[in-house]
């Protein structure tokens, strides 16, 4: 019998501006670097729009932002993630927003506690040229769909090996 694995629960936002640049942050780790979506980790008592706003707000200054539909829904086995989980599941919402200068809300030094290494609006261009880590692994194929298609009426399920 194996264990069960013990998964964090987040919310991450896909914040598209007019000329369709995605917002990326980047996370730097002992064993890891790469950028993200914006968000994180889901605190007792919020529910996904609660902690997408907070989390908002920390890492971009934004405090309150449309939020789309849940455009997938991510799940990554990730091993020494924490010593309290084997790996995260995120929910992953569209907002779409205007271009604005990024301003975290946090102090930081507690953003640099929590990884937080910088941050970057990305062009298609740039995420299909990159040779830089970016989770997910197909962010360019899935925001291409996105832009083409608009939000799926259900949700995309997408799963990431470690790394």
């Amino acid at each position: 019998m194996f264990p069960r694995l013990r998964f964090r629960q987040a919310v991450r936002g896909l914040m598209i501006d007019p000329a369709d640049r995605v917002l990326l942050i980047r996370l730097e780790y002992p064993d890891w670097t790469g950028w993200v979506l914006p968000g994180g980790g889901i605190e007792a008592g919020e529910d996904h729009v609660a902690a997408l706003h907070r989390e908002l707000a920390e890492e971009t200054g934004v405090p309150q932002v449309f939020m789309g539909p849940p455009v997938w829904h991510r799940r990554v086995v990730a091993p020494g993630i924490s010593p309290d989980f084997d790996g995260q599941e995120e929910l992953v919402f569209l907002v779409p927003c205007h271009a604005f200068e990024v301003a975290p809300g946090l102090p930081p030094d507690q953003l640099l506690a929590e990884g937080y290494a910088g941050h970057r609006w990305w062009t298609m261009a740039d995420l299909e040229s990159t040779t830089e880590i970016i989770r997910p692994a197909n962010l360019a194929e899935l925001l291409t769909h996105i832009l083409e298609h608009g939000a799926p009426a259900t949700p995309f399920r997408l799963e990431e090996p470690p790394g």
